[in-house]
């Protein structure tokens, strides 16, 4: 906090996009700000102002604020962060930060803006983003399933095996067919899941891979968390995600987790039918998520 300190006039800084050198003192802000929300790692926000994926607010050369977006998918992009210093009211801070990021998406060609929050930046964070625009897409939802009980084994044709880092061009691809771009995982998340996560299985049928599967495991092995289930939306129907959601109930029942959980959204019906049927329940857990159209 800055007791007793002038804020400072909004008249006197400078919005500009991120450059490599800005990574310390952006380090720097994060730590120190009393208003942040970070929904990326360490490493992908400094990327991301390396390249200038973000934009700063700058008042005689130190930063009071700086918000940024995760790598565009298909002209989509994900507010991935926004932290402002004490030292300025935080919706003057914002109303000179929101213009500035949604020009810097328009030169990117990004046409869509979506943010997912926590309880805490949502109440303070969601207003300032409705405020200019944004709206409640949809909400993300949480299942969990205790036990490892499983109602079938699904198709039987289908040949499960570990992913290995050849597959990821496939794995990408069959991504991208799979879900709308706001939802679609990159190199940047699914190669090191390929190559470092315990779980991560692909659907083959005739040699070709038709659906994939990864998940992580927590506390100790306690708790298994699925990450992400894909069925090629040509063999949908055929008990493909019945045969990767009973391979991840067994994975999970071999580490021992005793609980196992899953989020997805609040409009994809199909896939909630399936993890009821293998004994996933709801939560009362939701994140909403909120669009800005550019």
């Amino acid at each position: 906090m800055w007791p007793f300190r002038k804020l400072i006039d909004p008249e006197e800084t400078v919005v500009r996009a991120s450059q490599a050198a800005d990574v310390t003192a952006v380090s720097h802000l994060l730590r120190a700000a009393g208003r942040r929300f970070v929904a990326m790692s360490g490493n992908e926000l400094y990327t991301a102002v390396e390249a200038g994926r973000a934009v700063v607010l700058e008042h005689r050369r130190d930063l009071v604020a700086v918000a940024a977006l995760s790598r565009p998918i298909t002209r989509v992009a994900w507010l991935r962060a926004f932290a402002c210093s004490d030292r300025i009211q935080i919706q003057l801070a914002f109303n000179q930060i929101a213009p500035a990021l949604e020009e810097l998406a328009r030169s990117q060609a990004i046409t869509q803006l979506y943010y997912a929050g926590d309880d805490q930046s949502d109440q303070w964070f969601r207003p300032l983003l409705e405020g200019t625009g944004y709206y409640h897409h949809t909400d993300v939802i949480v299942y969990e399933k205790r036990g490892w009980e499983i109602p079938a084994d699904g198709n039987p044709d289908v040949q499960v095996r570990p992913a290995h880092s050849v597959d990821l061009a496939e794995v990408l691809q069959l991504d991208a067919r799979c879900f709308e771009p706001q939802w679609v995982k990159d190199e940047t998340v699914l190669a090191p899941a390929i190559v470092d996560g315990s779980f991560f299985v692909t659907a083959e049928l005739d040699g070709r891979i038709v659906g994939y599967s990864y998940a992580t495991s927590h506390f100790g092995g306690r708790l298994a968390h699925l990450v992400r289930i894909a069925v090629d939306p040509e063999h949908r129907g055929r008990g493909i995600g019945a045969r990767l959601l009973a391979e991840f109930v067994t994975y999970a029942a071999e580490i021992g987790a005793g609980l196992l959980t899953l989020n997805t959204q609040a409009y994809n019906h199909h896939a909630q039918r399936l993890y009821r049927w293998f004994g996933f329940t709801p939560t009362g857990e939701r994140q909403p998520v909120l669009c800005r159209w550019l």
